[in-house]
C-alpha cells in the first residue's frame, strides 16, 4: 500500500476496489494509532509515527481524520465500546452474589489489560469534550444495557425483586465497577486482595438489597 489513495473519476463515483483501499487504509491507521497513542500519550505521539506504522501516507491522517485529536477520536469511536464494554461474559449464574462478583472480577481483568489506552483516553477527555462525550455514550449504550441485561434475567429468574430499579442499579454498579478496576488498581496501585475483598463485599452487600423479601 503506497498511501497515495488518488480519487475515483466524481462523474462515475468511488469503485468498489478505491472504496475497500480507502477503508484498508484507515482501518491500517486506526490500529497504529491505538498503539502509539498506548505507548507515548496523546502529546507525545506524531502522526509522522503513526502513518509509519499503518505505512501509509501521513498526509492521509489529515484527510480523513482532520489531524492528531480527530484521530484519536476515531480510535474511542472504534475501540472503546470494545475496551469498555466488557459484555464477553459466561452465561449470567443461578444466583444475584456470584454473578456480580463474576461481573465485578472481570471487569477488574479488563481494565488491567486495556489500562494503558485508557489513561490516554481518560487524560484527553479532560480536555476534549468530544471525547468525553464518546465516553459517556459507551457507558450509557454499552456497558449499562448488557449489565442491566444479566440483572433483568436474573429477576426473571426470580433472584431479584420484582420492584427493584435495576436501570439504575446497572448504572451505579457500571460506575463502581469502572472506579475499582481502572482507578483503584491502575491509578492508586491498591493491592490486587483488597480490591478482590471490596468486590466480595460489594457483591454481597447489592445482592441483599435486591434478593425478593418475604
Amino acid at each position: 500500500m503506497d498511501g497515495t489513495d488518488s480519487t475515483a473519476d466524481p462523474c462515475c463515483g468511488e469503485s468498489g476496489s478505491r472504496k475497500r483501499d480507502r477503508e484498508a487504509t484507515k482501518g491500517a491507521l486506526l490500529d497504529a494509532a491505538k498503539m502509539v497513542f498506548a505507548e507515548r500519550g496523546f502529546d507525545a505521539a506524531t502522526t509522522r509515527e503513526i502513518a509509519g506504522r499503518a505505512g501509509v501516507n501521513e498526509q492521509l491522517i489529515q484527510r480523513y481524520f482532520s489531524g492528531k485529536s480527530g484521530l484519536l477520536l476515531a480510535v474511542v469511536e472504534h475501540y472503546w465500546r470494545e475496551e469498555a464494554g466488557g459484555c464477553d461474559l459466561p452465561p449470567p449464574a443461578d444466583d444475584i452474589e456470584t454473578d456480580l462478583a463474576g461481573f465485578l472480577h472481570a471487569q477488574l481483568k479488563h481494565s488491567w489489560q486495556c489500562r494503558d489506552f485508557t489513561r490516554v483516553v481518560l487524560a484527553r477527555a479532560l480536555v476534549d469534550p468530544a471525547i468525553a462525550d464518546e465516553m459517556a455514550r459507551t457507558l450509557s449504550e454499552s456497558r449499562i444495557p448488557c449489565l442491566l441485561k444479566r440483572l433483568e434475567t436474573l429477576r426473571d429468574r426470580g433472584a431479584i425483586a420484582a420492584d427493584a430499579d435495576l436501570a439504575n442499579v446497572a448504572a451505579g454498579i457500571a460506575t463502581l465497577s469502572f472506579g475499582l478496576g481502572f482507578l483503584d488498581q491502575v491509578v492508586f496501585g491498591r493491592d490486587g486482595d483488597r480490591v478482590c475483598a471490596i468486590v466480595r463485599t460489594l457483591a454481597h452487600t447489592i445482592a441483599h438489597g435486591l434478593t425478593p423479601r418475604d
